[in-house]
């Protein structure tokens, strides 16, 4: 049984010790690699520094359990994904859009579990005591700005989900303090999230920096990858002012993240095609890369492994379940010849570099066979690309059960789509095209004339942005709310036209007439919840 807002049996304060104690960890390390410690009592907690930031690491390791969430409801609802021969009967519901409020994935619990210890840290973290070479003014409000940017993050997750949720900001220390809410309307939630993303834009800073053994301070360039910067809140606000379909300041976000100057728009490495290097994006370990902007990281070696190579492998020794399957409409966006052969010259008709062996790949276990009859998403699998053939060539891929890839939550080339987005949107469609085309240049595209703004109307760019949107972030959870975002900028038909494309011919009159109305693009509040809470009353 889940109660609104706390699932835990112990008090809030004694979880957030336990928890990020045992995420403690050296400057050099990963931000949420684990080391054993012992359990601290909740009225000795927040003493000094290193418990202030102890209570930090354990809110943003709350996004770990997030990360299948993100990729089950962001893909499988969509047009890129489908149900692989694994998948149980909920993830069938949400692929046919008839999702039962038994479904395992209408729980909401673990987006209220990181916004809980998101309010924890904002309300709390004033009684850590301040001196200015541990734990100096700017630092506790760089602190709160990363707090309220999780905040943000979750309650807008929780918004695109299910519409009107229950709204607090009041932390629940004790099972015995839970109240349960009714649903606030959500576009005061949405309010609340712009204001606390304003905050946290001032408070954070452009990039992490980390104590030295001397005690001097330097730039660690994995930790602003693995926490919010200034950048990170851009990215964040761009999607909100797009999604409430206000563009000016959606175009002003974008143009506020590219005034950081924190992010180089080039590939990592060189070769002698400029595509060369985009799934090193993906590939594990790697720190040293331009591309990355937010991401969470997980460690085989301390056991905090994602769910993802379960979901995507089919591979049952490298403990692949095959719940998830790139669609049929995804592969031939990026190979239009699949399954009958897969270009690597064409470009103008062929994605060399995010297509076959990039993106998605043949089915195990060599992963490189051209028509394989059951093709992979292969982001989270491999550690290289894979090269088609016709004969079998022993693939790049992770280690059975090492699912320990870091999941990118924002990244540049979704930076730049947003912003093509909002600039189209404001009626600066040359703009657009030019972010369009700097996404499709790098990832050795051929990129569109300038003529498109001009011969193209706003709605036909937006079709180019939301396709290079699928074949840029396929598969890493955006693809379901991309579509909805658009629908929601007055083109429903969108949204239901790339449902129905997916779908087999027997399901289709079920969704047009079920997709018509938007309330149905919403998850069901989960039955326990309606059981538990008596203010919540179902869609």
């Amino acid at each position: 049984m889940m109660k609104t807002f706390f699932n835990k049996r112990l008090t809030f304060a004694t979880i957030v010790v336990v928890s990020v104690l045992v995420t403690a960890i050296s400057s050099c390390k990963k931000f949420l690699d684990v080391k054993p410690t012992d359990v601290t009592r909740a009225q000795d907690f927040l003493g000094d520094y290193w418990d202030a930031q102890y209570m930090l690491r354990g809110t943003y390791e709350e996004l770990q359990p997030l990360v299948d969430y993100m990729f089950v409801l962001g893909e499988v609802q969509a047009d890129w994904a489908k149900p692989g021969t694994g998948a149980d009967s909920d993830i069938v519901q949400l692929a046919e859009h008839r999702v039962k409020p038994t479904n395992r994935y209408t729980n909401w619990g673990p987006y209220y579990d990181l916004i809980n210890r998101a309010n924890y840290l904002i309300k709390n973290i004033y009684r850590v005591p301040r001196d200015q070479n541990n734990f100096s003014l700017f630092m506790m409000n760089q602190y709160i700005g990363e707090a309220k940017y999780l905040r943000a993050f979750a309650y807008f997750h929780l918004i695109r989900n299910w519409g009107d949720v229950p709204f607090t900001t009041t932390p629940v220390d004790d099972i015995s303090k839970v109240s349960y809410l009714s649903v606030t309307p959500q576009n005061t939630i949405l309010d609340s999230i712009e204001n606390d993303l304003t905050q946290a834009f001032t408070n954070t800073d452009f990039a992490i920096n980390v104590f030295n053994e001397d005690g001097t301070l330097r730039q660690s360039n994995e930790q602003t990858r693995h926490r919010v910067c200034k950048g990170t809140v851009c990215a964040l606000q761009a999607e909100v002012y797009l999604w409430r379909n206000k563009y000016a300041q959606a175009n002003a976000a974008c143009q506020a993240w590219f005034n950081t100057g924190q992010y180089p728009f080039i590939l990592n490495g060189s070769g002698p095609t400029i595509g060369d290097h985009w799934f090193d994006i993906f590939t594990l370990g790697n720190q040293l890369f331009n591309e990355p902007m937010f991401m969470v990281n997980f460690s085989y070696a301390t056991r905090e492994t994602s769910t993802l190579m379960a979901l995507t492998s089919n591979d049952p020794a490298s403990g692949g379940k095959y719940v998830v399957a790139p669609s049929d409409v995804a592969i031939k966006a990026y190979n239009p010849n699949w399954p009958n052969s897969v270009s690597v010259t064409n470009t103008a008709t062929d994605d060399a570099y995010r297509g076959f062996g990039g993106t998605y790949a043949g089915g195990a276990p060599s992963y490189n066979r051209v028509g394989s009859p059951n093709p992979v998403i292969w982001k989270y699998l491999g550690t290289g690309k894979v090269a088609p053939a016709t004969i079998d060539v022993p693939p790049p891929v992770r280690l059975p059960y090492r699912s320990e890839g870091d999941f990118h939550i924002t990244r540049q080339g979704d930076m730049y789509l947003l912003w093509a987005e909002a600039l189209n949107r404001v009626g600066d469609k040359s703009n657009a095209i030019s972010k369009l085309n700097a996404v499709r240049g790098r990832a050795g595209m051929p990129t569109y004339p300038s003529t498109t703004a001009t011969t193209s109307t706003n709605d036909q760019i937006e079709d180019l942005i939301l396709k290079e949107r699928g074949l840029e972030l396929g598969y890493e959870g955006h693809r379901w709310y991309d579509l909805m975002r658009v629908a929601r900028h007055g083109r429903p038909r969108v949204l239901i036209d790339a449902v129905e494309n997916r779908a087999p011919a027997s399901l289709k009159p079920y969704l047009e007439s079920t997709l018509t109305d938007p309330n149905k693009w919403l998850l069901p509040y989960n039955a326990n919840e309606l059981q538990l809470n008596p203010n919540l009353k179902q869609h």
